[in-house]
């Protein structure tokens, strides 16, 4: 399925409910690749060379990751969290990527109001629910309760994970129907990006660290909870301090 033609499909659906429908099991038994904006993701300087024409994968690439790959059709994943919302993101071709967004559903109107600083092109939407509708114990980086990451394929909305890893990128690697996962430049760390921070005004704090340790300590659930769905996980990352069971690879073996 080309993206192009799934979009315009996408396009002629006025709810958000019949275009995630439509997009279930689209890319069914395909490699998602999903480009994470963390630092290591500077060492990768020739993504859009290693996976370019690549009819067995799927790209994902999330928030200021686009840049690295802006020249494949995709998708692009985003929230208005660490983010230019005067700027915005300069996409390279709109009919060749599917942009969908995640508002925190306690500041769902505030972020929408951010979205009005400049308009901001997207395809679809979906409140994440957050706190204080979800305690943090409950988080799935806390709980390690995977079962949520299937919440976008049942209904319009997601579960608050740290980070958009667990809220947007997997669950629609899943809906998409993608039974093999990797990431590049998922490096569970500080908070850290491959851009500077000062860009969009955000600094890492004692709780960043927190939610980054205990997204850490479930990992070896996440991994099992995929393999007992037949989905591979993959890690290229050379930082990434996630469970020893997860397989890191190179990008050459992507």
């Amino acid at each position: 399925m080309e993206i192009k033609v799934l979009k315009e499909a996408l396009k002629n659906l006025p709810t958000v409910e019949e275009r995630l429908d439509e997009l279930k099991g689209k890319f069914n038994g395909k490699h998602a690749v999903i480009i994470a904006p963390g630092p290591t993701l500077k060492e990768h300087t020739n993504l859009e060379e290693k996976l370019k024409g690549r009819d067995d994968v799927v790209v994902l690439s999330i928030k200021q990751a686009y840049d690295t790959v802006r020249t494949l059709p995709g998708f692009h994943i985003v929230n208005t969290y660490n983010f230019d919302k005067v700027n915005g993101y300069d996409y390279y071709d709109l009919d060749n990527v599917i942009i969908f967004y995640g508002l925190s559903q306690s500041f769902q109107k505030e972020q929408i109001e951010k979205l009005k600083i400049k308009p901001h092109p997207l395809d679809l939407w979906v409140p994440v629910l957050n706190p204080p509708t979800v305690p943090y114990e409950e988080c799935m980086h806390k709980s390690g309760d995977f079962d949520k990451l299937l919440m976008l394929s049942e209904q319009p909305r997601t579960w608050w994970g740290t980070s958009i890893m667990y809220e947007q990128a997997i669950p629609l690697a899943l809906l998409l129907g993608c039974n093999k996962i990797t990431t590049v430049g998922w490096d569970l760390t500080t908070g850290e990006h491959f851009y500077s921070n000062k860009d969009v005004g955000f600094k890492p704090n004692a709780a960043e660290t927190e939610r980054t340790q205990d997204a850490i300590e479930t990992t070896d659930k996440l991994f099992t909870w995929l393999q007992a769905r037949d989905i591979d996980l993959s890690i290229c990352s050379s930082v990434n301090k996630a469970h020893e069971s997860i397989p890191r690879i190179k990008l050459s073996e992507i």
